[in-house]
C-alpha cells in the first residue's frame, strides 16, 4: 500500500522542520539565568542525558527509513521493534526531553513558553506524520492504538 508523496506534502514538511529548527534555535540562544539553582541544574542535566540517549536509540532504529521530513520514504520500513515498541516517536521524545532540561537548567523559566511552542508543533507534526504513516503501512493503525506516541507506558507490578 505504497502512497506517492506530491510536493505539497513535502514543502509542509519541510516547513515544520524549518521551525521545528528555528524553535530549538531560539532556546539554545536564549541566555542563561545568573542565578541557578543546584537541583535545576542537576534535573536539567538529567533530562538531556536521557533526551540525547532516546534520540539516539530513535535515529539507530530507524536506519534507513530516516528522514528529517515526517514524510515516510519511499522505500522505508515500518519500524516497531527496540525502542519503537515502546514509544512510536522516539526522537521527538528525545527533543521534548533535551530542550525540557535546557529549559530547566538555564534558570529562565519565560523559555518555557518557547518549549510549549515546540511541544505543540512536534504534536502537530507527529499527528500529521501518522496520517501518512498509516495509508502507507497497513499494520501502522494496530501499531499505534498498542504503542504510546510519546511517553512509554510505565509497567504494572502486577
Amino acid at each position: 500500500m505504497s502512497r506517492v508523496w506530491n510536493m505539497d506534502d513535502l514543502q509542509k514538511g519541510r516547513m515544520l522542520v524549518f521551525l521545528q529548527f528555528g524553535l530549538l534555535i531560539a532556546l539554545v540562544l536564549f541566555p542563561d539565568s545568573a542565578q541557578v539553582q543546584t537541583w535545576a541544574t542537576s534535573a536539567g542535566i538529567f533530562l538531556i542525558g536521557v533526551g540525547v540517549i532516546v534520540t539516539f536509540m530513535g535515529f539507530r532504529g530507524l536506519g534507513k527509513s530516516l528522514t528529517s521530513n515526517p514524510v515516510p520514504n519511499q522505500d522505508g520500513k515500518l519500524v516497531t521493534t527496540g525502542i519503537y515498541s515502546r514509544v512510536r516517536h522516539p526522537i521527538y521524545s528525545g527533543l521534548l526531553a533535551i530542550t525540557l532540561g535546557l529549559v530547566v537548567s538555564s534558570g529562565v523559566w519565560s523559555q518555557i513558553l518557547i518549549w510549549l511552542a515546540l511541544a505543540m508543533l512536534l504534536t502537530y507534526k507527529y499527528r500529521w506524520e501518522e496520517v501518512m504513516l498509516a495509508a502507507k503501512y497497513k499494520g501502522y493503525a494496530e501499531y499505534k492504538a498498542r504503542v504510546p506516541a510519546i511517553l512509554p507506558k510505565l509497567k504494572s507490578s502486577k
